[in-house]
């Protein structure tokens, strides 16, 4: 993944070391979960839809380094977590 000083890949190197165990990837699924990636974040109240927002946009930038670092160990903890 490029230069070991190169901070990119670095960031993605990490990424990678995270998802590459099972325990990892679970961890990892429940962070994705807890920020919302997969639910409407509107809410009447302009705090919440706020917060909610905010939650995702953390939770899709994360799912994007993942993606990024290792594609392959993605698809495997959506297998992990097809059936919740």
């Amino acid at each position: 993944m490029g230069e070991p000083n190169n901070p990119r890949a670095r960031d993605l190197l990490a990424v990678e070391n995270a998802v590459n165990t099972p325990d990892g990837r679970a961890f990892m699924w429940r962070f994705l979960l807890r920020t919302g990636i997969f639910n409407n974040t509107f809410d009447r109240d302009p705090m919440v839809h706020a917060h909610r927002a905010g939650l995702r946009e953390s939770g899709l930038w994360m799912l994007n380094e993942i993606k990024e670092a290792s594609f392959d160990l993605y698809l495997k903890m959506l297998k992990e977590n097809q059936d919740e």
